[in-house]
């Protein structure tokens, strides 16, 4: 992703593991060999140390001056580690459905499943309320942790993962993320991730769910206050629930295992399971293994409809629209903040209108024009969640819907 696939969704982003006297020697080795077994797979995926430096430990003074919301008191120094981020999980879905269609899928919102057998799926027109069947050689199930309700035969445990959205300001952190061991756990941590903006997300815990799985999870009161605590005991000043923007869960599609320990240590692997209707059903795996995931699911469809003239899979190398090397994309004429979302498309958006969604944004309205002429945008609510990811800070999507709103009315208008 960081390379070939994605360069411009992504970035290099430093990583800091603050030493207070609550981590023990025995800690610090354990997270420091962590970090060097990570660097040797960095080494295998090809992604050179330009982009990816090897971890490193450094001074209590480097570690303040990275971090500057560090507390004082008792650091004895941290180690640093580099990861790849992707700045905007809403933009890569997004511009993989895109380069699907660019290269013949035909991508169709608003149509939840209500069904499956091997051949067919049933849906229904969210817009209109029609109901009808899609035919098809092959069935996908590809719902994460939904799968289950329309292939029961498959067992999950869904994992709820919340964050907090911190004001601009709450938490001096210049571009480097603070990793935070949870207690008396030995591979859990807590993040405090800075944002281009100034924001902070702080997360995420990992808490099994059960009961009815909801369509838009919300972050639990519990998890706010492990959040703020967690994160308050290594910075200068504790964070209290005034200083939330905003906040946001999802939902980890876990396979259920053959014990009943907790959801934190079940496997993220993924697999891809043949129900006996014969509906294909990939559940499991994680953000930074979509495309294998992706690959075992279409060649276990291939095989399954026996279709012999398939070409070999190739989406392992295959950019996103928009995708280019990092030294293109520095001369791309349009401002940072559109390339890191839109790449070499982004002279096109910024064309549309440069005109801020409300005084003091950077948000503009190019951006939900552009979301409903090439992203399949419909409505407010697919601009504010869905693809500027304004609804994370409710007051930041209210100030927005006036002029969303017209923006939606006249675009769809113009494109009819």
């Amino acid at each position: 992703m960081m390379t070939r696939t994605a360069p411009h969704l992504t970035r290099a982003m430093p990583q800091l593991f603050p030493l207070y006297p609550s981590t023990s020697r025995a800690q610090q080795a354990l997270v420091a060999a962590g970090l060097r077994a990570g660097d040797v797979l960095r080494r295998v995926a090809r992604t050179p140390a330009s982009v990816l430096p090897p971890p490193r430990f450094v001074p209590a003074v480097e570690a303040l001056a990275l971090a500057p919301a560090l507390a004082v008191g008792g650091l004895r120094g941290a180690l640093l580690a580099y990861d790849g981020a992707l700045v905007d999980d809403a933009r890569l879905v997004v511009g993989l459905a895109r380069t699907a269609a660019s290269f013949g899928a035909r991508i169709l919102t608003r149509l939840p499943a209500l069904s499956l057998s091997g051949d067919r799926v049933r849906v229904r027109d969210a817009l209109s309320g029609d109901s009808f069947e899609l035919g098809a050689r092959v069935v996908i199930n590809a719902t994460g942790v939904w799968a289950g309700e329309l292939a029961p035969s498959v067992r999950l445990r869904p994992s709820l993962g919340s964050h907090l959205v911190l004001a601009p300001g709450t938490v001096p952190m210049g571009t480097t993320s603070v990793n935070i061991g949870v207690t008396g756990e030995s591979n859990r941590f807590v993040f405090l991730l800075p944002q281009p903006d100034g924001r902070v997300y702080l997360g995420l815990t990992d808490e099994p769910l059960s009961g009815e799985i909801p369509s838009v999870p919300t972050v639990p009161e519990s998890d706010v206050d492990f959040l703020l605590e967690l994160a308050s005991s290594v910075l200068a000043r504790p964070v209290t629930r005034a200083d939330v923007a905003g906040s946001y869960a999802g939902l980890r599609p876990l396979v259920d295992g053959p014990d009943s320990g907790r959801s934190a240590d079940l496997s993220r692997k993924h697999v891809v399971v043949t129900g006996p209707d014969g509906v294909l059903t990939a559940v499991g795996g994680k953000l930074t293994t979509y495309r294998r995931m992706a690959q075992d699911a279409v060649d276990a469809a291939v095989d399954h409809a026996g279709l012999t003239l398939a070409r070999p899979c190739r989406t392992a190398h295959l950019p996103l629209l928009g995708a280019a090397p990092r030294t293109r994309l520095s001369l791309v004429d349009a401002p940072p903040r559109l390339i890191a979302k839109y790449g070499t498309e982004a002279p096109r958006v910024a064309a549309l209108n440069p005109d801020p969604l409300w005084p003091g944004t950077e948000i503009t309205a190019a951006e939900v024009i552009w979301a409903i002429q090439h992203e399949g945008a419909l409505d407010i609510e697919d601009v504010l969640e869905r693809r500027t990811r304004l609804s994370l800070i409710p007051a930041d999507a209210l100030a927005a819907t006036p002029r969303v709103r017209d923006l939606v009315d006249k675009t769809l208008a113009d494109l009819t």
